[in-house]
């Protein structure tokens, strides 16, 4: 009876682990009752929740981001076990954020300074370093991850490096594209050293909720990697496509899905530079088609998102290239009826985020679909419920 007692009491906790890993917002259920105050404090919950949210990759920057009550020895030791990603890069950005400031002579700092240049710079650093990402950790975990990352890459890791800023120079992201390849392809061996062997893989995109801080600062204190930092990744990728199979090949299945956006928005660029030269020739539709194809094979995908974006930034010249974009993303999206795209277009463009100051972009998605009026009513009624 006691052995049936334990079974049944074992089924019920996994039961509830399994509804608390897959919750968005889990330690709401915390506030509920002990019974799901006791999970959300259970180290190996925790671990689930973090990997079925995260991944292997970002699972640690989640985790360090939701601070000292949240991450704990165990929890680490949990997220290693499991083979969590542990980057030559993470260890650096951990090193540059741990530790507070000192409050108290930063405002005496500001009290007894009588230049007000000076006090206003003192302000505004004061305001720069609230809680910046792992500033909070407590020691025991930061030693423990501190540690783990130099066992698992090897004592020499330059901890005062910045990975970010040396692929960020490997990839010849200081130079315009046109004298790029040349110089990606003599710095190869070395960013792919940086990749398989240092486990280099940028912290995970902001999320489109959370504003871009202006101007940008790096490291950004909220940890997420900035758009400028991204680009240079993406670029990269549209120049030596392959670097996608290697960071899928050291676990990081998310790189697609980081930075889709930005690949294929870069792609169209490239293909429809915003400023001419007197040799261009427009793309046909079949370049374009292959050009796409040949990201999607990869795993990018061309979401309503992107094509409304790309019309978007292209509107200002949508009577030169509009047609040609138009049958680019019909082709692509072939499977889905014109009643379908219809409604998801006009949805993502005319979200109320997008405050959109022209009509070009919707007046071409009008031209495109003779049932606009009806469309609109439906997309009107779903924003405003």
């Amino acid at each position: 009876m006691y052995r049936l007692n334990s079974y049944f009491q074992y089924l019920e906790d996994e039961i509830k682990i399994n509804i608390f890993k897959h919750a968005d917002h889990p330690f709401n259920l915390a506030r509920s009752c002990k019974s799901w105050a006791a999970v959300a404090k259970d180290s190996y919950a925790k671990t689930e929740w973090l990997l079925a949210r995260s991944g292997k990759t970002h699972a640690l920057f989640v985790a360090v981001k939701l601070g000292p009550s949240f991450l704990t020895i165990p929890v680490c030791q949990n997220l290693l076990t499991r083979k969590v990603i542990i980057s030559r890069y993470f260890v650096q950005r951990l090193l540059m954020h741990f530790g507070k400031y000192d409050q108290k002579l930063i405002d005496l700092k500001i009290e007894h300074n009588v230049n007000q240049l000076e006090a206003d710079r003192i302000c505004a650093f004061q305001q720069k370093i609230k809680s910046p990402w792992a500033s909070n950790l407590s020691l025991p975990v930061f030693l423990y991850l501190l540690n783990e990352g130099c066992n698992q890459l090897g004592n020499a890791v330059p901890l005062k490096g910045n990975d970010m800023e040396l692929f960020h120079f490997l990839s010849a992201g200081p130079h315009v594209i046109n004298f790029a390849p040349g110089m990606l392809r003599k710095n190869l061996k070395d960013i792919e050293d940086l990749i398989l062997n240092q486990k280099f893989i940028p912290f995970p995109p902001r999320p489109k909720s959370i504003q871009q801080p202006l101007p940008e600062e790096y490291p950004p204190k909220d940890g997420y990697e900035n758009r400028r930092q991204l680009t240079v990744i993406a670029r990269t990728i549209l120049i030596h496509p392959d670097l996608v199979n290697l960071w899928k090949q050291i676990g990081y299945e998310e790189i697609c899905e980081d930075l889709n956006d930005l690949v294929l928005r870069g792609a169209l660029l490239i293909l429809f530079p915003s400023a001419p030269s007197s040799d261009w020739v427009c793309p046909t539709v079949s370049n374009v088609i292959s050009r796409l194809n040949d990201l999607i094979s990869l795993g990018f995908i061309l979401k309503d998102s992107v094509i409304i974006d790309a019309l978007h930034m292209f509107e200002h010249r949508l009577d030169e290239i509009g047609n040609i974009l138009w049958s680019v993303f019909c082709t692509i999206r072939f499977s889905e009826t014109i009643d379908s795209l219809a409604l998801n277009f006009f949805r993502e463009a005319l979200k109320p985020e997008r405050n959109l100051k022209k009509d070009y972009l919707i007046n071409f998605l009008k031209s495109k679909f003779d049932h606009h009026e009806q469309v609109i009513k439906v997309v009107a009624h779903y924003f405003k419920n």
